[in-house]
């Protein structure tokens, strides 16, 4: 009996490994065919390149669109949607390689060579102190706190010894941002700025020619990433410069991975209160991550704001990031955070490098945040600033939308804020007119102190 066994057994894993050659066999087969399809594809690919404009991009992403529309609908196979559009753009990407025809021996990814380098405003003039010899700049063109870090880390001394890396993964601070805010360690990863955890979760769940939704009007990093990853964006529209429920919903597709929302919004300081955050979640699947991007949280006082990080533990899904660079008022050491669930953690710890933030800046940021005091006067005098500037603004007929942050959203005609630009930089005032955001009829001011605000409005006051 134990020897028929064994004999069947034998027979049973011969049927086995001869199965699985014959369907190894097929799929060598198919990927011998499929090779001959992909070389024929591309000697008409280099057919067309003769009769394409030379002055035109070779890239036609209405064209690329089409192409994947129409394949997902003929679909009846078991691959999913987002693998075929990441296996078709990565063959947009290589015939548009063939039609360039480029003799550079280094090249890139199609998507990296369309980032424009990130300016961040007049920056230069700023960091100089100088405009046309004045040496009294009030820059208020980049959201940063005019009123400083707290006294509390200026007046610290620090002893660690340079030679040393930090602690791998911060935790000291890590466990100081929980105590603070009654969270778990363990969900809280570090990073060079919260703009580097903005980065870790497309790294984390985009791959290349997947695609990544963020507002038409949004932080012009969203984008940036999305190039880095060779991920393609799609726009949410605005509804008064606040990003639309209905129209990030109207943008998912298969491919889309990660949904970035600036909450509040820069530049306009909208904000998406708890319920239209959970009114999203409940239309968009579970597997797409929605990082909501938390820089300027601090400002928001109104109750309907998520302040408590709930949100995290209602949905595995999202991931909400803090920054020490505006109400801490530590923009130099470049320290952000973000929190999740303990699943998406453990991802975003993978990418995250063992030694992303200083130990300087750690050090910094326990300080600030064991002194709320600070942070409640930054907040307090922000709300107080911002009130004033903006009722001059009514008595000057300057038209602005409310706004949640540290700055002020004026909306005007691109000839008039240009003049309000070049007027308060006459004045030794640097602002943002925002062309890069595609709003150049707009201005973003940042609240500074009460006297940076009252130049402002005297500046302003002299436009003819």
């Amino acid at each position: 009996m134990i020897y028929d066994n064994i004999i069947c057994k034998d027979i049973l894993n011969i049927m086995t490994d001869n199965n699985l050659i014959n369907l190894r066999g097929k799929i060598n087969e198919l990927d011998s065919r499929m090779l001959d399809l992909i070389d024929k594809r591309s000697q008409i690919v280099t057919e067309i390149r003769k009769f394409k404009d030379k002055n035109k991009s070779v890239v036609d992403s209405d064209r690329e669109q089409e192409i994947l529309d129409r394949l997902l609908s003929q679909s009846q196979g078991l691959y999913s949607k987002d693998s075929i559009i990441r296996i078709w753009r990565e063959l947009f990407e290589a015939s548009s390689r063939l039609q360039e025809q480029s003799s550079l021996a280094i090249t890139t990814k199609r998507s990296i060579e369309n980032i424009e380098i990130y300016k961040g405003g007049k920056a230069t003039i700023a960091s100089s102190k100088r405009i046309d010899g004045q040496t009294n700049v009030v820059k208020l063109s980049s959201n940063e706190s005019a009123f400083g870090p707290s006294q509390k880390i200026l007046s610290s001394t620090w002893n660690h010894n340079l030679n040393r890396y930090p602690e791998i993964s911060g935790i000291t601070l890590r466990e100081e941002i929980a105590k603070l805010h009654q969270l778990e360690k363990d969900q809280i990863i570090l990073g060079c700025g919260s703009d580097e955890t903005l980065l870790f979760a497309a790294l984390s769940f985009c791959q290349s020619g997947d695609e990544i939704i963020h507002a038409e009007h949004g932080f012009e990093m969203y984008p940036i990433i999305a190039k880095v990853i060779g991920a393609i964006s799609k726009l949410a529209k605005e509804d008064n410069y606040k990003i639309s429920v209905q129209s990030v919903c109207d943008q998912l597709t298969p491919a889309t991975k990660v949904i970035y929302i600036a909450n509040p919004n820069n530049p306009s300081g909208t904000y998406l209160s708890k319920k239209e955050i959970r009114e999203l979640m409940s239309k968009i699947p579970r597997h797409v991550i929605v990082v909501l991007d938390g820089a300027y949280a601090e400002y928001v006082m109104e109750k309907d704001y998520d302040v408590d990080f709930s949100l995290v533990k209602e949905f595995d899904n999202i991931i909400l990031t803090r920054t020490f660079s505006k109400a801490y008022g530590l923009a130099g050491i470049r320290l952000g955070w973000c929190y999740a669930s303990p699943r998406v953690a453990s991802i975003l710890s993978r990418v995250k490098g063992p030694f992303n933030t200083n130990s300087l800046a750690q050090h910094m940021a326990i300080i600030a945040l064991n002194d709320q005091d600070h942070i409640k006067m930054v907040t307090g005098q922000n709300k107080k600033n911002k009130e004033w500037f903006e009722g001059e603004l009514k008595k000057l007929d300057i038209k602005f939308l409310p706004s949640y942050a540290n700055f002020s959203f004026i909306e005007s005609t691109k000839t008039d804020a240009a003049k309000m630009s070049e007027t308060l930089l006459e004045n030794g005032i640097i602002v943002r007119q925002l062309d890069s955001y595609n709003l150049p009829h707009c201005l973003r001011i940042t609240i500074g102190t009460m006297e940076d605000m009252k130049k402002t409005i005297k500046a302003l006051e002299n436009i003819s």
